[in-house]
């Protein structure tokens, strides 16, 4: 018998955090998201450069192993002219 996990949005807003850890050996790294919480990230599903620090936006989905970010996007700060 085989469990079937499918993928669910727990968010469809927008939320902020920082990088703090990318392992490119495996291919993940981890956010701090606005309330403290580790949020893991899959490095293929990023289309920007990030490094460590870096403050990025992302949408949040439930897998089978936790809360996995997604749509990870580096956060375009305003100009101020």
């Amino acid at each position: 018998m085989s469990i079937i996990y499918k993928k669910y949005s727990v968010m469809g807003d927008m939320r902020k955090g920082d990088v703090t850890q990318i392992d490119f050996e495996y291919g993940h790294g981890i956010i701090i998201d606005e309330n403290g919480q580790d949020i893991h990230f899959q490095l293929d599903n990023i289309s920007d450069q990030i490094n460590i620090n870096s403050k990025i936006i992302f949408e949040i989905e439930l897998h089978k192993r936790g809360l996995v970010a997604v749509n990870v996007k580096l956060e375009m700060e305003e100009i101020k002219g």
